[in-house]
C-alpha cells in the first residue's frame, strides 16, 4: 500500500509539473511573438526612414521623377512578361489537359 500511496503521490507532482512547464512554455513564446512583432515593426519603420531618405536624395539630385518613371516601366515590363509566361503555360495545360 506505501508503495501504491507513493506513485499516486509521484504522479500527481509529475502532472503539476508538466502543467507549470506547459505555462511556462506558453509564456515564452508570447513572449517570442511579441519580440518578433516588435522586430517586424522596427525593420518597417527602418524601411521607412530609408525610402524617406532615398527619395529625398532623388529629389536634392533631380533623379525623382526619373526614377519613379524607371520603376513604373520595370514594373509593367515584369507584369507583361507574366502575363505571357501565365497565357502560354494556361495554353499549353489546355493542349495536354494537364492542371
Amino acid at each position: 500500500m506505501p508503495v501504491a500511496a507513493l506513485l499516486a503521490i509521484s504522479s500527481a507532482h509529475a502532472d503539476s509539473l508538466i502543467q507549470s512547464l506547459n505555462r511556462v512554455d506558453n509564456s515564452l513564446n508570447k513572449v517570442q511573438n511579441t519580440i518578433h512583432s516588435t522586430q517586424n515593426t522596427i525593420r518597417d519603420g527602418q524601411n521607412k526612414i530609408d525610402n524617406t531618405q532615398r527619395a529625398i536624395g532623388e529629389i536634392q539630385d533631380g533623379t525623382y521623377v526619373e526614377k519613379r518613371v524607371e520603376n513604373k516601366v520595370l514594373q509593367q515590363k515584369r507584369r507583361a512578361v507574366n502575363g505571357l509566361i501565365n497565357k502560354s503555360s494556361n495554353a499549353i495545360r489546355k493542349v495536354t489537359n494537364t492542371y
